[in-house]
């Protein structure tokens, strides 16, 4: 079994919301990320998906996306980014996801002996502590905890992988570590993936490979030519 991963979706499969007027790499990007991914993708694989998914905003309309991503080869793990305003919680949105998809949400799976774990995240912000900004990433700090909490339990004793899904950069522009990142390093994760950057001058400055045991993966679709990277 292989682990993919790829972030930003954004699917816009119930309403029209053309993505090119972000650049002319998204043209036909649904198109374009099905074949890149029917390319590499086994069905036995392991696709992790960490936010920003799909641009539904409620789950009657969310219904096209995830048929769409449940055709598509490999099991899939889902989490929430920012522009997911469908997603309610992994709990109210476990019940309408089709075979081949999970989500976490602040808690962890074991999907046959690989470990997968998540939430949302928050944009680590050092130069700028906001009451907002405090309060969302203390917030997405503590589901962290929780899902790391059952990652290292579902563990045990053995040498599972562990996988992290948060949706936002772990570290700042001048990469400087969110305290998310020490507290993964704790738990022994393997590595941590992550999308929401969308601009090649963020790219060039995402942290990316093995920082103290763990790797890091900025896997936004656009920032990974829409075709999910192989990271074990």
């Amino acid at each position: 079994m292989n682990v993919w991963a790829i972030a930003d979706l954004h699917l816009s499969l119930a309403r029209d919301d053309p993505r090119e007027r972000f650049g002319a790499r998204w043209r036909d990007h649904a198109e374009t990320i099905a074949r890149e991914w029917r390319a590499v993708v086994q069905r036995d694989d392991l696709v992790l998906l960490p936010g920003d998914i799909s641009m539904a905003r409620n789950h009657r309309e969310v219904q096209p996306d995830l048929a769409w991503l449940d055709r598509l080869p490999g099991r899939k793990v889902l989490s929430a980014g920012n522009h997911d305003a469908w997603w309610n919680g992994a709990a109210k949105v476990r019940p309408m996801l089709r075979k081949s998809l999970r989500a976490v949400g602040g808690d962890a799976l074991d999907l046959d002996g690989v470990i997968v774990c998540g939430t949302t995240g928050a944009a680590y912000l050092a130069d700028e502590p906001e009451a907002r900004a405090i309060a969302a990433m203390d917030r997405e700090d503590a589901s962290l905890r929780r899902a790391l909490e059952q990652a290292v339990t579902l563990r045990g004793t053995g040498t599972a992988p562990i996988f992290v899904l948060w949706h936002y950069p772990p570290f700042d522009a001048h990469r400087r570590p969110a305290p998310i990142v020490e507290r993964m390093e704790a738990a022994g994760v393997t590595a941590c993936v992550y999308g929401h950057l969308h601009a090649e001058s963020q790219w060039g400055l995402a942290v990316q490979g093995d920082v103290y045991g763990v790797r890091y993966y900025c896997v936004a679709a656009d920032a990974v030519g829409f075709r999910p990277l192989k990271i074990a």
